[in-house]
């Protein structure tokens, strides 16, 4: 996959049924459909994955792009537990 096809590839996940989404800055999630009830979806979401090729070095563009979307899901601070 090339770093221009990253709006594709979110657009195409989303009409599969993926429930895409960034993890904070961390990450993201695309197996997962948006309804976990749609068997089908995960074949679908599956052939897309596939069809898109490797994807690991885009990381960091994906996660940006996600959130630009507004598809991310923010992973709570941990509080400061070493105070005194």
């Amino acid at each position: 996959m090339t770093k221009e096809e990253i709006k594709t590839f979110v657009a195409t996940m989303i009409e599969a049924g993926s429930n895409v989404q960034a993890i904070g800055t961390t990450g993201y999630v695309v197996v997962e459909p948006a309804d976990p009830t749609d068997r089908e979806a995960y074949r679908r979401i599956e052939l897309v994955s596939s069809a898109f090729g490797e994807r690991d070095h885009l990381k960091g563009e994906i996660i940006a792009y996600l959130h630009e979307l507004g598809r991310v899901v923010e992973i709570p601070e941990e509080p400061d537990t070493d105070r005194a």
